[in-house]
């Protein structure tokens, strides 16, 4: 069977448009994923742009050639901008998209217009797309999570391929393997077509599974955090809280476990909305972070209350000066809106062995002191209203 270079660019059309139709299907299926429309986006500019490309054989214009480059690298600067945006780095500048894009504006019009010369428009093209899938290689490949580099890894080393049959096509083009006005003679232009078909499928297939893994990821921590503060949840809580008192029994240690409620939190969500409620929920948790120590886990476990598990604690001295310190944090926050007033909490809290004979008797004992606290301060006269 004879392959020609138009079979092979129509077969790398039919790749391209099922492969940006897929992510742009997947994005729409899957909102949450930041970059994906991005990406989708930018393969359909791309395609168009190789279309459009085609269309030099039957209406050889300058016009035509100009606008299918254009199409080709602004689309690709679309989706590695996608590519940027799903892994959280910072996007392009302006100032490095125009030091990129400039060169090869100025060098496609005027190999078009002033002097049409096929192979340094694909030299020229191929180095800059080269440049770009490089980048989005390093982007897959850096700073990734063991457990999330069978999928990124393999997705970095696609856009690594499609880097390298860029530059062995600009290597070719500098050589004078283009210089003709017919790139149906070109013989490296078949295979290296193909690698490019292969690339365009692995690019999109690996991005489709890296968003896979960012929905995988998203779940699991809704699951275990709480979605306002990030904190951990009361299930991610109980399941440290048994881990630490397996740790205190080997090591014989003392668990401190201290809970925390914020005094008339019903009443600012009452009166200044509940906006104003979850930011100072937002806040009371920033504020009560680096207060802790290294291995202390604070967690969200309800509405306004938060639970502290403190290991190797060395008596209620030390415990007592920890919630002290964690509520002159809290009590430091202002309620938005609140027109400069600041909350107020009550805290309670237990010691394991001390005060119960497993972990969650502490934590029992611990919520107990906090509402004892909570109805002294109701008893001295200060309004408290849960």
């Amino acid at each position: 069977m004879h392959l020609d270079l138009f079979t092979v660019r129509v077969m790398t059309q039919v790749t391209l448009l099922i492969v940006s139709l897929s992510t742009l299907v997947a994005w729409r299926i899957n909102r949450p994923v930041e970059g994906m429309n991005v990406f989708a986006t930018g393969l359909l500019a791309f395609c168009l742009g190789s279309a459009v490309g085609m269309l030099h054989q039957a209406i050889p214009s300058p016009a035509i050639v100009v606008l299918a480059n254009a199409l080709i690298v602004g689309g690709l600067v679309t989706g590695l901008q996608g590519v940027r945006q799903m892994r959280q780095f910072a996007p392009y500048s302006v100032m490095a998209l125009t030091a990129y894009s400039v060169p090869i504006a100025i060098g496609v019009i005027y190999w078009s217009y002033m002097s049409d010369n096929y192979g340094m428009r694909v030299a020229i093209v191929s180095a800059g797309l080269a440049l770009l899938t490089t980048d989005a290689a390093i982007s897959m490949i850096r700073s990734v999570q063991a457990e999330d580099r069978v999928v990124y890894w393999p997705t970095g080393l696609a856009f690594a391929f499609g880097a390298v049959f860029l530059t062995v096509r600009t290597g070719a083009a500098i050589l004078g393997y283009y210089n003709t006005a017919s790139p149906s003679t070109i013989p490296i232009e078949i295979p290296l077509t193909i690698c490019s078909n292969l690339a365009y499928v692995g690019c999109g297939f690996g991005m489709l599974l890296v968003a896979n893994a960012k929905l995988r990821h998203a779940a699991e921590t809704m699951a275990l955090y709480d979605p306002l503060t990030n904190l951990p949840n009361r299930r991610v809580l109980l399941d440290r809280l048994l881990e630490a008192e397996h740790r205190a029994k080997q090591n014989g240690w003392r668990l401190g476990v201290i809970y925390l409620d914020l005094d008339g939190f019903k009443m600012v969500n009452d009166t200044l909305g509940h906006q104003a409620g979850d930011e100072l929920l937002k806040n009371v948790s920033a504020a009560m972070t680096p207060v802790l120590g290294t291995g202390d886990c604070l967690a969200r476990v309800g509405g306004d209350e938060f639970v502290v598990v403190v290991e190797d604690v060395e008596g209620r001295h030390e415990l007592a000066m920890l919630a002290e310190r964690l509520r002159k944090a809290v009590e430091a926050q202002r309620i938005p809106g609140g027109g400069g007033d600041t909350v107020r909490t009550s805290y309670g809290f237990a010691i394991f062995p001390d005060n119960g004979v497993s972990a969650h008797d502490v934590m029992r004992e611990a919520d107990s002191a906090m509402y004892h606290a909570k109805r002294q301060t109701r008893a001295a006269g200060q309004l408290i209203v849960d």
